[in-house]
């Protein structure tokens, strides 16, 4: 009986260690196929930056062979025909290239440390257009502006932001991308996206495009034009773009001379690029603010910023 007991006690350790065995080489097995799958997937990750970057290469390269071939900028050139699903060996690469100077930049608000009057009024104009309050236009000019006196009853500085529950400092300096209009006063996620398609944030004085401009950015720099005659010029830019300034002052009943001279222009610097990437499990995408310098035989690019989207 006793040696029965002994050979049952036996088994029963047997199999127990048997099974703490298998338990263990299960779990090890686990470890090493999840340590396995994060290292395909941050190599993944990896080979996705890189076609990204290549991406941005793209562009630029895309944007110098322009400049070599055309003194204008128009939406009937190769830079504005968007790249879609490009088959790269395991991965496919999309890209899309738009001209940031279609749009309002809002650092032309302030010029010299001071409130720009004139393009004070036009984003006040561009603003209410789009259904946005005008006086927010304010709280943008305390932002950049380099003083510490609030302007208007939607202006905001120092006094304001230091009494919020988490708080901070007016930057009073130029914006640097537009999401920093999140920390402006006033402006919330509904009101950044309805400005968005028309409003920019360029690190330097910018006019805008008329070849690539909305009708509402447009309307807003030439208030006395009729929208009629701005919305013709829009249609038939896409097949005749203007050649120059006075190309431009010409599609007009009534030139508006001072904007063509300072507000507007038929060719651009600044354009916005947009790459995606799809590698195995892993989606990523880039966006960067490209500048352009030159035209002819020597044009030249250069990343402003760079930041990925997801």
């Amino acid at each position: 009986m006793n040696r029965t007991r002994q050979r049952g006690v036996a088994a029963i350790t047997a199999l127990l260690v048997v099974a703490v065995a298998a338990s263990a080489a299960a779990w090890m097995l686990a470890q090493q196929s999840a340590t396995l799958n994060q290292a395909a997937l941050v190599a993944a990750r990896a080979q996705a930056d890189f076609y990204a970057d290549a991406g941005l290469d793209w562009a630029r390269g895309v944007l110098a062979e322009d400049a070599r071939a055309s003194a204008i900028d128009s939406l009937d050139e190769i830079w504005s025909r968007p790249l879609a699903g490009l088959p790269v060996e395991r991965a496919i690469v999309g890209g899309a290239i738009a001209d940031a100077q279609s749009r309002f930049n809002l650092n032309n608000l302030v010029k010299d440390g001071a409130r720009s009057n004139a393009d004070f009024q036009v984003a006040q104009r561009l603003f209410d257009s789009l259904g946005v309050e005008p006086g927010l236009v304010d709280a943008i000019v305390d932002w950049i502006d380099t003083d510490s006196d609030p302007l208007g009853n939607e202006g905001a500085e120092d006094s304001f932001y230091l009494g919020l529950p988490r708080p901070y400092r007016a930057a009073n300096r130029p914006l640097i991308q537009l999401e920093e209009l999140y920390r402006v006063r006033g402006f919330d996620a509904r009101r950044i996206e309805r400005l968005k398609p028309y409003v920019t944030a360029l690190p330097t004085r910018t006019p805008v495009n008329a070849n690539t401009a909305p009708p509402e950015v447009l309307s807003a720099l030439l208030p006395e034009t009729p929208k009629d005659e701005i919305r013709a010029f829009v249609v038939a830019r896409v097949a005749k773009p203007a050649r120059d300034r006075q190309d431009l002052a010409k599609r007009f009943a009534k030139p508006p001379t001072t904007a063509i001279e300072s507000d507007l222009d038929v060719k651009s610097t600044h354009f916005s690029v947009v790459v995606t990437v799809a590698q195995d499990d892993v989606r990523a995408s880039a966006e960067a603010l490209v500048l352009r310098r030159g035209t002819g035989s020597g044009p030249s690019t250069a990343i402003i910023w760079r930041r990925p989207l997801y």
